[in-house]
């Protein structure tokens, strides 16, 4: 009598839980074929298809995402930047993908204004579950495992409901970035711009302006959220770029320490004293120890100075990476690290 009870349970519950389950499965797929995981996610795509034999390779933040765009001319090159990537995932990235890049590969190591002002202390991001290993994370927790990778609708909120009836609204970072497009520069493009510099642009006053105003609430979010209270970071930043450029030499690869240009307007908004507290002194002092190049070009004379490269204050556009990878390959040539 009690085995039949048991069986009359378990196909109740089996009866129950199957349809919920289906239910489940359904609402999953259809969430994360929608426009806001894909928002979220959109960006990892990339860290699930990493070619092999990388010879040219970068990480960084957002503005190593929008600065570093290569020709395509047969040479393995790729962008493992992520838009508001610290440091510690920088290296976690970096070690991941080590078996990927070529004996002798470049690694260009770009580092924002307020990277070295950024906290390890907050557990990873869903996105990092996506393709980095249980050891390579911080703050491991199942939880976000199931939430992040197998079943993220469970965790979605109201973000189903708005894919369903088709609300579509940017977020904050995504807007930040809506002008900037994965592509890579055109191989015709940087060919022309590698055999002669293109002309100046004419000055847009209008363009100008619209940068200007967006440096504004660029500098005071940067300096609220990381150059004030950060600065309790900046030595553990600065030990874990210390160890990503040491990590590259132990392992044959040859890597560059990388400034991106920032429109002029936004370097007007900081003080001497913040640039050098929060970023020029951390970034000499790693060079020294570790003795990899430098490429400062965060000032440049031209870069900084020419809205029409700019998508923001801070976010160079296709025609200013265009740009950028002329400087970048010149300073690698003089500096013998390619042909």
């Amino acid at each position: 009598m009690a085995k039949v009870q048991l069986r009359t349970f378990l196909v109740k519950l089996f009866a129950v839980l199957l349809p919920v389950a289906l239910a489940i499965g359904v609402l999953n797929h259809f969430y994360v074929n929608g426009y806001y995981y894909r928002d979220v996610y959109h960006e990892i795509d990339k860290m699930l298809e990493v070619p092999d034999e990388i010879q040219m390779v970068n990480l960084g933040s957002s503005h190593g995402l929008a600065t570093f765009r290569y020709p395509e001319d047969g040479v393995v090159r790729y962008n493992l930047a992520l838009s508001g990537e610290d440091l510690f995932h920088d290296f976690a990235t970096l070690r991941h993908f080590s078996s990927h890049l070529a004996k002798g590969c470049i690694v260009a190591l770009p580092v924002s204004y307020f990277s070295f002002c950024m906290s390890n202390e907050e557990p990873s991001q869903k996105r990092y579950y996506a393709y980095l290993d249980r050891e390579e994370l911080r703050g491991f927790s199942y939880e976000t495992l199931i939430n992040a990778k197998y079943i993220p609708v469970l965790r979605s909120g109201e973000f189903i409901i708005k894919d369903l009836i088709k609300d579509q609204e940017l977020d904050v970072g995504a807007a930040m970035m809506e002008d900037r497009t994965d592509d890579p520069v055109p191989e015709s493009a940087a060919d022309a711009a590698a055999q002669e510099p293109a002309a100046e642009p004419a000055f847009d006053a209008a363009k100008d302006a619209e940068l200007r105003a967006h440096a504004k609430g660029r500098a005071e979010s940067w300096r609220a959220g990381y150059m004030n209270a950060g600065r309790v970071h900046i030595r553990e930043n600065m030990q874990i770029l210390t160890e990503m450029v040491r990590f590259c030499y132990e392992n044959g690869f040859r890597p560059v320490l990388v400034s991106t240009p920032i429109y002029e307007a936004l370097n007007e908004q900081f003080t001497q004293e913040e640039l050098q507290t929060c970023y020029f002194d951390p970034m000499a002092e790693v060079q020294a120890a570790t003795g990899a190049p430098f490429l400062d070009l965060s000032h440049d004379a031209v870069l900084s100075n020419e809205p029409a490269y700019y998508g923001n204050s801070d976010h160079m556009n296709e025609a200013g990476a265009a740009a950028f990878y002329v400087r970048y390959t010149a300073f690698l040539k003089s500096n013998d690290l390619m042909e």
